[in-house]
């Protein structure tokens, strides 16, 4: 299925937003082609200012080489409906200098057929919202179908689809390497939020009743984005991470695996309902004989232990 057709179908899932739309300038290169800036928040119409833009410079000779993000999202219809012109136009896209770009737009600027992010810009994703805000796995596995379309790795949609709508996990620049982006600017100008992802990111305690940070994520998505740039480190580039649901239970998980530096594995894990509401974030470790489990609740601190039963299945067996 086409970008464009996939679009459809989050018609009746995505927000639309009321704000006003995104500023969309343009500038005219050394080679003679046209920039194009867009900043602010993305909202219904701007796709069509994008259309009106290009025949514009087309009728003037010159072609649209590339596009300029400076936005924290918006309406995520519109930023596939962007990605969609982008791609099909062949343009490039670019998040430049201290720049943002997340959420709606960081689906088109996966579209540009070269992309391009500074050391010091941020690039983030996270869950979608329905059109009254809620969280919606409707929308999120739709979105998360479209990036994958658009060639971004497993590892970044794990990231997207465990985050809530509410919070943002900011990619680094391996993130953005494994999707074809060419980095710009210093290494050693990367912002402090963003070198998160090297650290480790928590150790269970001895008693395995709290979690303790080691140095100290602050948000699950400090959490999210350590788990998974250890997991890529341990597993040649290729992070550990999966997926699977109970019927029985009406619930969805999505886990991120790394091994401790004890040898123990451990796991990240997001378990959500049926329509993709958050329903606990959770931080375990396994005995050798990954048949016991000791798992942390991120928010609350509680913990329990779980064992495999006969099927295969976990039980809980003691709370702690």
């Amino acid at each position: 299925m086409s970008t464009g057709r996939m679009a459809l179908a989050l018609l009746a899932a995505v927000a639309v937003c009321p704000a006003s739309a995104a500023t969309l300038t343009t500038t005219v290169s050394k080679e003679n082609k046209t920039i194009v800036m867009l900043t602010g928040e993305i909202v219904k119409g701007d796709a069509e200012k994008l259309k009106a833009i290009i025949q514009s410079a087309n009728e003037a000779g010159r072609l649209v080489s590339g596009i300029r993000f400076n936005s924290p999202g918006g309406n995520l219809l519109e930023g596939v409906k962007l990605a969609s012109i982008i791609r099909y136009r062949k343009i490039s896209t670019v998040v430049a200098n201290g720049a943002k770009c997340a959420s709606a737009c960081f689906i088109a600027f996966a579209a540009g057929t070269q992309k391009f992010a500074s050391y010091t810009a941020s690039v983030g994703v996270h869950a979608a919202t329905d059109s009254v805000g809620r969280e919606s796995g409707d929308a999120t596995a739709s979105m998360a179908r479209i990036v994958k379309e658009l060639g971004v790795p497993e590892g970044i949609v794990g990231k997207m689809v465990v985050t809530r709508p509410d919070d943002m996990v900011w990619l680094g620049p391996d993130d953005l390497r494994s999707m074809g982006t060419s980095m710009t600017g210093k290494p050693a100008q990367v912002p402090t939020d963003q070198s998160i992802a090297s650290q480790p990111p928590m150790q269970l305690a001895p008693s395995a009743k709290a979690v303790v940070p080691q140095p100290g994520p602050k948000t699950w998505s400090d959490v999210v984005n350590a788990a998974f740039a250890i997991s890529q480190k341990q597993n040649s580039g290729k992070p550990q991470t999966g997926r699977q649901c109970q019927p029985q239970l009406k619930i969805c998980t999505t886990a991120i695996f790394f091994k401790g530096e004890d040898g123990k594995d451990i796991m990240v894990m997001a378990t959500e309902d049926m329509n993709g509401k958050h329903l606990q974030h959770e931080i375990c470790s396994f005995n050798d004989f990954q048949d016991v489990r000791t798992c942390v609740d991120w928010e609350d601190h509680s913990t329990h232990r779980d064992m495999k039963n006969a099927k295969g299945d976990w039980e809980k067996v003691t709370d702690e």
